[in-house]
Formats: C-alpha cells, sequence, structure tokens
C-alpha cells in the first residue's frame, strides 16, 4: 500500500465519523491555535517594538533626573536629585564628541482653544532643533521648528493631526492661531499622521521651542535631554562621555552613585523581554497540555480503530501484507488526522489573531516560522501518540486476526 493510499483511508475515516472525528482532533485544533495566536501576538509585539518604540533608532540614548524607576521607593530618591538645567544641555552639546545631536525636551498638558472649541488635556512638549529625528516627525504642510525659533523664544508651534482635525475641520490651520493654556501660538507646521499606540493617540500634540516652553510653563523644572549618537556602535562610547560630564557637574568622586539617569533603548527592550516572556512561555505550556491531551485521544481512537478493523488486517497479512506496511499505513493515519487538526488549529489562529490586531490596540502579525512550527508540532503529535496504535496493529497474528469477531 502506498502512501497516498494510506492518506486516502485515513481521510475517508474522517468522513465517514466527522463528529468522531472533529471530537478526536478538537485537542490539537485549540493546541495549534492558541500557538499561533500566541506567536502571532508576540511577532507583532516585536515589530511594534522595533517600528514604534525605537522610532528614533537604537543609537539614542535619554539623561534625565530620574532615569528608569521601578518602585515608589526608587522614585522618591530619584526626586531628591539635582534637576536637569539648561546649563547640562550645553555641557552634553559641548562636550559629547560621539554625539550627532542633543535634544533638550520637557512636557506638561494644558487645553487648546481655538474660538469656541476646546481640546482638553493636550500633551504639549517643548522641544529643541532635531526634534523631529528623536521623535520620528514628519511634516505633512508647513515646517518644523528651526533654532532661531527657540533661541528667540518665538510663540510658534507644530501641531498633531489630530488637533489639526478637531480645531480646524477642513481649514488650513498653517499661519493660524491657537490658545495653549494662557498663552497665544501662531501654527508653522503640521505633522503627519503616527496612529495609535497601546489605544491612545500619538497625533494629539503640541511641540513649541524648548525655550518657549520654559519661559512659560517651566521656569524652574527638570529637563530630558536626548542624546542621538553618530551611529549604533559609538552609543557607548556617547553614554560614557555623557556620563563623565554629568558626574563632573555634580562634583561627584568615584564610587558615588549618579545623581541623574540615562535610559537607552536596551533599557526598554529588556523591560519588553521581561514581561513577555513569562506570559510567553505560561501561554506556550498551556497550548501544549491541549496539544498532549489531543494526542491520547488520536492515540484511542486509534487503537479503537485497530480493534474495530483487526479481521482487515488479518485479511492484509494473509495477503503478503508486511509488519511494516501495516506500521506505516497506520502512522500515516494519525498523522494524517493530527495534521489535519494541525492545519484547521493554524487557520483558526491566525484568523483569530488577526481579528483581535483588527478591532484593538494588541498588535498582531502571523510569521511563516510560527506557521511551520503549527505544521511541525501537529505532525509530531500524531507520529508519537500514533506509534503504539500502529506497533500494536503490526504485531497482529494474522490467524488469530483471521478468527476475531
Amino acid at each position: 500500500m502506498n502512501l497516498r493510499e494510506s492518506i486516502g483511508i485515513a481521510l475517508g475515516g474522517v468522513r465517514a465519523n466527522k463528529l468522531r472525528s472533529f471530537l478526536t482532533l478538537l485537542g490539537t485544533i485549540i493546541g495549534v491555535a492558541s500557538v499561533i495566536a500566541v506567536l502571532s501576538f508576540v511577532e507583532g509585539l516585536n515589530r511594534f517594538v522595533k517600528e514604534k518604540l525605537l522610532n528614533a533608532g537604537a543609537n539614542v540614548l535619554v539623561v534625565d533626573k530620574y532615569g528608569f524607576i521601578t518602585s515608589q521607593e526608587a522614585f522618591e530618591e530619584a526626586n531628591k536629585r539635582p534637576d536637569v538645567d539648561w546649563g547640562d544641555v550645553v555641557a552634553l552639546r559641548q562636550g559629547v564628541r560621539h554625539a550627532s545631536m542633543v535634544v533638550p525636551q520637557a512636557g506638561s498638558a494644558a487645553a487648546v482653544r481655538n474660538g469656541s472649541k476646546v481640546m482638553k488635556a493636550v500633551s504639549v512638549g517643548g522641544r529643541g532643533a532635531g526634534y523631529d529625528v528623536v521623535d520620528d516627525l514628519s511634516i505633512d504642510s508647513g515646517r518644523h521648528l528651526s533654532e532661531f525659533d527657540d533661541e528667540e523664544r518665538r510663540p510658534v508651534c507644530v501641531i498633531g493631526p489630530e488637533v489639526a482635525e478637531e480645531l480646524f475641520a477642513n481649514l488650513d490651520p498653517l499661519g493660524r492661531t491657537i490658545r495653549v493654556d494662557r498663552w497665544t501660538f501662531e501654527i508653522v507646521g503640521v505633522t503627519k499622521a503616527k496612529g495609535k499606540m497601546f489605544g491612545q493617540s500619538q497625533d494629539r500634540f503640541v511641540i513649541v521651542p524648548i525655550r518657549t516652553f520654559s519661559k512659560y510653563w517651566q521656569e524652574r523644572g527638570s529637563f530630558s535631554i536626548a542624546v542621538k549618537s553618530i551611529d549604533e556602535s559609538s552609543l557607548p562610547l556617547a553614554e560614557q562621555e555623557s556620563r563623565n560630564i554629568m558626574r563632573a557637574r555634580r562634583h561627584q568622586r568615584p564610587g558615588q552613585p549618579d545623581k541623574f539617569g540615562i535610559t537607552t533603548s536596551e533599557t526598554w527592550l529588556e523591560l519588553y523581554r521581561t514581561l513577555t516572556g513569562g506570559i510567553f512561555i505560561l501561554t506556550i505550556g498551556v497550548a501544549a497540555i491541549s496539544l498532549i491531551v489531543g494526542g491520547i485521544v488520536i492515540m484511542n481512537i486509534m487503537l479503537v480503530s485497530v480493534t474495530e478493523r483487526t479481521k482487515e488486517i488479518g485479511v492484509r497479512k494473509a495477503l503478503g501484507a508486511r509488519r511494516r506496511d501495516i506500521l506505516t499505513q497506520f502512522l500515516v493515519e494519525s498523522t494524517t488526522l493530527s495534521l489535519s487538526g494541525g492545519l484547521i488549529g493554524i487557520a483558526l489562529g491566525a484568523g483569530l489573531a488577526l481579528l483581535v490586531g483588527a478591532v484593538s490596540p494588541l498588535p498582531a502579525a502571523v510569521s511563516m516560522p510560527a506557521i511551520v512550527l503549527g505544521i511541525v508540532m501537529s505532525t509530531a503529535v500524531g507520529v508519537f501518540f500514533g506509534s503504539y496504535p500502529a506497533v500494536r496493529a503490526a504485531r497482529l497474528d494474522p490467524i488469530e486476526a483471521l478468527r476475531y469477531e
């Protein structure tokens, strides 16, 4: 009996006993669907992190007062540190030789008005020149803020497309004015839309020159400073230069802990891996249990099939079928059953992941390695759990099998 014939017999059995076959495959379907869905979400998150969270590139570090805070105690301790001020900005601009740009940043939230239209809790950011590179912002119309705008403390701003849409509808906002908190700003640019990140809009903001921001909102306060290194390989050098300069400005002796914080993209990536790693392992473990249960069900059904077809096996052996032929037939049948469930599970898991990704903030992307893994897993379940019934069928004595009623 050839492979094609064995597969035909297996599929014929599936069609002849549809309900039993569905219940047999249910564990495999659920297990494979779970694995595919989890891998799709992980792949989607990986792409999201690379495209969104690291939009400025892997060669950016941020110097600020707090650094990476993971507890209330650490926050209270960091709050005692001196503020990062304009002198630190100037020192980093002059002293970090491996930096392509040093961009001071500050932020707040305020109501934004145009006539009778009001938007509440809009993000207001003060930015230095080069912010468009660090924040990955592209202009849709108008221009970005310039160094001249910053030096002259001009009351100008760049707005996000959501602000433009809500306050001006179909009108061109360029050259018009808006009220941000208590002050009036002229709009010189509108950025391209970036969409949402975890359900939060990335287009609801107003950006003003950093010195203008300090003049109106933050006469005293702490900046954060984005330092973009020349390239990714020079990031450690830029980080060490930034640390040396900040420690010198705070008159710190060797061995004293930093009185400032430095975070890089690797800091956030490590947090991301920690958060997703445990969830991934737990979910894969649950899916593996479903696959094992599905495999046990397949083995049980194959044992029933061997019993039901004992006389058939005896006839085939009497006609010259070898043990290897019987073994191959039942292995192919169990593998075909399991693989059929695996393919259904792949389609179900991928469809579910893409559906959730379409209607929720959770990103999802189906990758070819995930599909291959689903096929390999379902095939392995069929081979492993079909081996015992196949061996049992192959060892049947033909005379006893022919006598079986």
